[in-house]
């Protein structure tokens, strides 16, 4: 289990910085595909929830920017309109809510791929991701060793 705690804390590190598109997205896959110790068919599985996700959330952001502008443009006005600001507004928190649908699904496909045991690495994972704002505090205190400032 300790392993698990080490390998989860490295990967969840990594990760913020290899959501990008392309080669670093890429390397991210694996790292998660590696940690999880994923199959090629759920690898294959997870590539095509990514790609239901973003075909759905695409058209939602599209939208969302147009609100955001109307809104936007309709307050730098001098007298803007109070039910045409509350309804924009409105809609830019429905579509919110339908882009958090949205993920939730992604979510949920993507755990119910998985084994108990990489269900468990998952867990171990964000566990590890509500830890890791504390890492600063406790290497202050020498609790934990300093980052390595060789290349990444």
């Amino acid at each position: 289990m300790k392993r698990y705690v080490v390998a989860a804390v490295v990967v969840a590190l990594a990760i913020p910085a290899m959501a990008q598109e392309g080669p670093i997205r890429d390397r991210g896959m694996e790292a998660v595909a590696r940690f999880l110790q994923l199959t090629p068919a759920q690898v294959d599985q997870w590539k095509g929830l990514l790609d239901t996700q973003e075909a759905a959330l695409a058209p939602l952001r599209e939208q969302l920017r147009a609100v955001e502008e109307q809104l936007a443009a309709l307050l730098r006005t001098d007298n803007p309109d109070p039910a045409a600001v509350g309804n924009l507004i409105l809609q830019g928190k429905a579509l919110r809510e339908q882009m958090g649908q949205v993920h939730r699904a992604y979510l949920e496909g993507f755990e119910a791929m998985l084994t108990e045991e990489q269900a468990q690495r998952l867990a171990t994972i964000r566990r590890a991701e509500r830890l890791e704002p504390l890492f600063p505090a406790f290497r202050l205190f020498g609790l934990l060793p300093p980052v390595s400032q060789g290349p990444r």
